[in-house]
C-alpha cells in the first residue's frame, strides 16, 4: 500500500493467507489487502479464534476496524496510525516489516522492525526522504559507507549489520527507500541512563568507556573512525553490555566522502581537530569523544559550559584543555581524573594512541566499590601499591583460599586482562597461549580452574575441554569457556564438552570474578564431599564387615554422613533446609512400609529395604552441588537452556556415586540404591520424564518411592514463584492433576498413608 492507500503485492518469500470469509463488508478488501502486503501476517490472524476473526471481517468502519486489530495484537500503534492516514509506503521494507519509530538523526530514521519469516526483532535503518531524492549526493555515499563499515566490524560491542536494499514504489513521485538492517538491542542509551540515574560510580563508568574502546579497537583495526561517539550512541542493555551505535559519520583512511574543512559530530563531544576539519582525523579524535562521553557519566554535564554561540565553542575546544572531573568529584582518584585529561588532550598526540593502550589504562579502576561505597582501585603493580605504612582494606567475606587458575586465550590482551583481576584477590594464574601448551601446563602444574577460549588456531578450546575431561590432571578440575559467540548453540556446544559454565565476550572484571569464585566455591564443596565420601564408605565398609554385631554406633555413624553430604547441597540450594531431607526420610519409610502391604510389591519391599531407602533418600539431590549458582539460585522461571543444565544434576549424582561404587564394592547394596534414586527420582511413569525417559516398572521402585514424596514436600512448601499448598491441595495435585506421573500402587498406598504424611510435615519443621 503506497501513500495514496493502494497497496502493492508482497515479497515474493511470503505465503499469501487464505480467503477470510464469503460475506461481505465494505473494510473486508481492506483486510484482506493487509494480509496480503503482509503488514499483517497471516499466521498472526490464523492464531485467533474463530469469533475474533468473525467480529473483525464483520467490522464495517475502518477506524474501528484498525482498533480492534491493534487490541488484537496484529498491527502495533505506530502502524495502525500509518495505515490510518493513508501513509504506508515504507511500512514493509523486503523481507521486513516495520512495527514502530525508535528515533532520528542527521543521517536517519531508525525503526524497530520485524523480519516476516523468522519473526526476528530487527532495528532498521532508512535515510531520510530529503536525502534520498538527491542520489548523486555525498550523503547517499555515506549512508552505505556506514553500512560497509559495520558489516566488517565483527564485535559484541557494536551492534551488527544483517541486511541492506532499497524500496521503490509503483507511484513515480514516491522516491526510492535506502535502508539497511541491524540487531535489536533491549536497553537504553547512555545519555538517557545517566539523566535518569545521575552520576555513575567510578567502576561502573570505567566498565562502560572500557567496552566502548574494545569497540572502537575493532573499528581500529580496520582502519575506520567513528566520528561520533557520544553518550546518545552508545546503548546500555539490561545485562550491563555497552554496544556502539551508528557508524553513520565514519571515515575511513583510505578513501574520503568529507569535503576538507567540514565539521562533523556533536559539538559537546567533537574533538578540538574534528572542528576545524573532519576528513583529516584519526582513530584519536574518537578517543577525546570518549574521554567527554566519560566526564559526562561521570559527573552528569558535559565537559564544556555552553557559550553564546557556536564559534566560540570551538574556539574552546581548540585551545582550552577540560576541567578536571574532580571539580565536581572530589573524591575521585587523582590517577583516574588523569586519565580523562589526557583522553581529551587538545593535542591528538599527548592522547592515548590507540583504545588498545587505553583499555590498558583502565584496568585497574575495573572494580566494584567497597560496601562503603569508596572507590579504590586495584592495586596492581607497584605504581599502585599502597606507601609503606598503610594498610590495605579488610578483605571481603567473598576473598578465596589460595587456589591456582590457568589461562588460555591466544590474545594478550585477554591474558593480561584475567591475571590482572585474579591477581586483585589473590589468585595464582598462570597463561598459556594456546591448547597444546595449556594440556602441557596442566600435567606440570595442579590446576583449581582454567579460563579457557573456545575459538583458538590449532587445538580448538573445545578439544582442550574434551581432554582435559577424558584424562583429569587433578580431581574435580573446572573449566570456564570464553567466547563472543554468545548464543544458545554456542552454550550447547561448550556444555557438551564438559565445561562447568559459559562467559560471553566482553566481560567485566565483576563478572568474571563472579563466575571464578562460584566455581571455585563448588570445586571446594566437591573437595569436602571427596572426603566425606572417604568417610563414608570407610564406615560402611565396617558396618558390612559388622553387620552380625548389630554395631548400632557405626549404623548412626553413616547414617550422619549421609544427612551431613545431602546438607552441603541443602546449603546452596536457598529454598531448601536440613527439616526437608528428615521429612524425606519419614515420608519414604511411611510410604514404603504402607506399601509393603499390597500384593504388588509385598516380594519388593522387606524391612533391608525400608531401611537402605530411608537412609539413601537425602542423597536425591546430590548431583546439584555440580550446578553453577547462576543456575541453581535463580530466583525466576529458567529459561530452556538452563532447565537443560538443572536437569543434568540427576546424571552428575549418579555418575558421582557410581564412581564411588567402582571402588568400594562392599557397599554395593547401599550405593546402588543411591544411586537409583540420584539419577531417576525426576523419572515419569508414562516415560516422559528425564534423564533417560524410564516408563513404568523400568524405573528403579525407591525412586519412584521418593518421587512422590519429593512433589509432595515441595507442594506444601513455600517459593518465591508460588505460596505454600494446604495437604488437600497437594494431595489433589497428585492423585488427579499428575496424570502418567506416578506408580498407579504407589498411588494407592500414599492415598491411604495420607494423613501420615499431613503429621509428618507438621510435626518436623526447622
Amino acid at each position: 500500500m503506497d501513500r495514496n492507500g493502494v497497496i502493492h503485492k508482497p515479497c515474493p518469500e511470503v505465503v499469501r493467507p487464505t480467503a477470510l470469509t464469503v460475506e461481505t463488508y465494505p473494510t473486508q478488501a481492506f483486510l484482506q489487502e493487509l494480509l496480503t502486503s503482509s503488514l499483517i501476517l497471516t499466521e498472526d490472524w490464523e492464531s485467533l479464534s474463530a469469533a475474533d476473526r468473525a467480529v473483525l471481517t464483520r467490522c464495517k468502519d475502518k477506524t474501528e476496524l484498525l482498533e480492534l486489530l491493534s487490541a488484537q495484537g496484529l498491527l502495533t500503534q505506530y502502524q495502525a496510525d500509518r495505515i490510518a492516514a493513508d501513509k504506508t509506503f515504507g511500512l514493509v521494507l523486503g523481507n521486513y516489516r516495520v512495527l514502530d519509530r525508535l528515533g532520528a538523526g542527521g543521517m536517519g530514521v531508525v525503526f524497530k522492525g520485524e523480519h516476516l519469516r523468522l519473526r526476528q526483532l530487527v532495528a532498521i535503518k532508512v535515510l531520510p526522504l530529503y536525502l534520498s531524492r538527491d542520489q548523486s549526493t555525498r550523503n547517499l555515499l555515506r549512508f552505505y559507507a556506514e553500512v560497509r563499515a559495520i558489516a566488517q566490524l565483527q564485535h559484541p560491542n557494536i551492534v551488527r549489520a544483517l541486511d541492506a536494499g532499497e524500496a521503490t514504489s509503483d507511484d513515480p513521485e514516491a522516491p526510492v527507500l535506502h535502508y539497511y538492517v541491524m540487531d535489536y538491542i533491549e536497553g537504553k542509551d547512555l545519555e538517557d541512563y545517566v539523566r535518569e540515574k545521575g552520576p555513575l560510580a567510578p567502576s561502573e563508568a570505567c566498565d562502560i568507556i572500557y567496552q566502548v574502546a574494545g569497540a572502537l579497537q575493532e573499528a581500529h583495526r580496520h582502519n575506520l573512525v567513528h566520528r561520533d561517539i557520544k553518550p546518545s550512541n552508545i546503548i546500555l542493555t539490561p545485562a550491563g553490555k555497552a554496544m556502539l551505535l551508528d557508524f553513520g559519520l565514519v571515515r575511513q583512511f583510505r578513501h574520503r566522502v568529507t569535503e576538507p574543512g567540514t565539521i562533523l559530530g556533536t559539538i559537546d563531544y567533537i574533538s578540538p581537530e574534528q572542528a576545524v576539519d573532519a576528513s583529516t582525523v584519526d582513530i584519536r579524535a574518537d578517543i577525546y569523544s570518549l574521554g567527554a562521553t566519560m566526564f559526562w557519566c561521570l559527573t552528569g554535564r558535559p565537559p564544556f559550559q555552553p557559550k553564546a554561540n557556536i564559534a566560540q565553542e570551538l574556539v574552546c575546544r581548540q585551545t582550552q584543555p577540560p576541567p578536571s572531573v574532580r571539580q565536581y568529584l572530589p573524591h575521585l582518584p587523582p590517577e583516574l581524573d588523569g586519565v580523562v585529561t589526557r583522553m581529551m588532550a587538545v593535542q591528538p598526540d599527548d592522547r592515548y594512541a590507540t583504545p588498545q593502550a587505553l583499555m590498558k589504562v583502565l584496568l585497574p579502576f575495573l572494580r566494584v566499590e567497597s560496601q562503603e561505597n569508596h572507590f579504590a582501585p586495584a592495586m596492581l603493580g607497584s605504581a599502585c601499591a599502597p606507601a609503606e605504612g598503610q594498610v590495605r582494606p579488610a578483605e571481603s567475606s567473598g576473598r578465596l583460599k589460595q587456589h591456582r587458575v590457568l589461562i588460555v586465550d591466544d590474545d594478550p590482551g585477554i591474558r593480561t586482562f584475567c591475571a590482572l583481576a585474579l591477581r586483585k584477590e589473590e589468585l595464582h594464574a598462570d597463561q598459556a597461549e594456546d591448547g597444546l601448551r595449556a594440556l602441557a601446563a596442566v600435567q606440570e602444574q595442579h590446576y583449581d580452574l582454567v579460563l579457557l577460549d573456545m575459538l583458538m588456531p590449532g587445538l580448538n578450546g573445545r578439544e582442550v575441554c574434551q581432554r582435559l575431561r577424558q584424562n583429569p590432571p587433578t580431581a574435580n578440575l573446572k573449566v570456564i569457556m570464553l567466547s563472543g559467540e554468545a548464543n544458545s548453540d554456542s552454550l550447547a556446544q561448550v556444555l557438551m564438552s564438559g565445561a562447568d559454565d559459559y562467559l560471553a565476550k566482553p566481560f567485566s572484571i565483576t563478572q568474571l570474578l563472579a563466575r571464578i569464585k562460584a566455581a571455585l566455591r563448588l570445586k571446594d564443596a566437591q573437595d569436602r564431599t571427596d572426603m566425606l565420601n572417604r568417610n563414608l564408605l570407610a564406615i560402611n565398609h565396617q558396618l558390612e564387615q559388622s553387620v552380625n554385631t548389630k554395631d548400632s554406633d557405626l549404623i548412626h555413624a553413616r547414617n550422619a554422613l549421609v544427612l551431613a553430604l545431602a546438607e552441603l547441597v541443602m546449603r546452596r540450594d536457598s529454598e531448601a533446609n536440613s527439616a526437608h531431607l528428615h521429612r524425606i526420610q519419614q515420608y519414604s519409610r511411611c510410604l514404603a512400609e504402607e506399601a509393603a502391604s499390597l500384593p504388588a510389591f509385598a516380594t519388593q519391599i522387606d524391612p533391608h529395604f525400608v531401611h537402605l531407602l530411608e537412609c539413601c533418600a537425602p542423597l536425591k539431590d546430590i548431583g546439584k552441588v555440580g550446578l553453577p549458582d547462576h543456575i541453581l539460585l535463580k530466583p525466576g522461571k529458567l529459561e530452556a537452556d538452563e532447565r537443560i543444565i538443572m536437569q543434568s544434576h540427576t546424571i552428575i549424582g549418579a555418575e558421582t556415586l557410581k564412581k564411588v561404587a567402582k571402588l568400594h564394592g562392599s557397599a554395593v547394596a547401599f550405593l546402588q540404591m543411591a544411586i537409583d534414586i540420584a539419577r531417576h527420582h525426576h523419572e515419569r511413569f508414562d516415560g516422559k520424564g528425564y534423564p533417560d525417559r524410564l516408563q513404568g516398572n523400568a524405573i528403579p521402585l525407591a525412586a519412584r518411592v521418593v518421587a512422590i514424596c519429593d512433589v509432595y514436600d515441595a507442594l506444601r512448601c513455600r517459593r518465591t514463584y508460588r505460596p505454600a499448598l494446604s495437604h488437600a491441595a497437594a494431595m489433589q495435585v497428585i492423585t488427579e492433576a499428575s496424570q502418567g506421573q506416578f506408580d498407579p500402587g504407589l498411588l494407592t498406598a500414599f492415598e491411604k498413608c495420607s494423613a501420615d504424611f499431613e503429621r509428618i510435615h507438621r510435626e518436623v519443621t526447622e
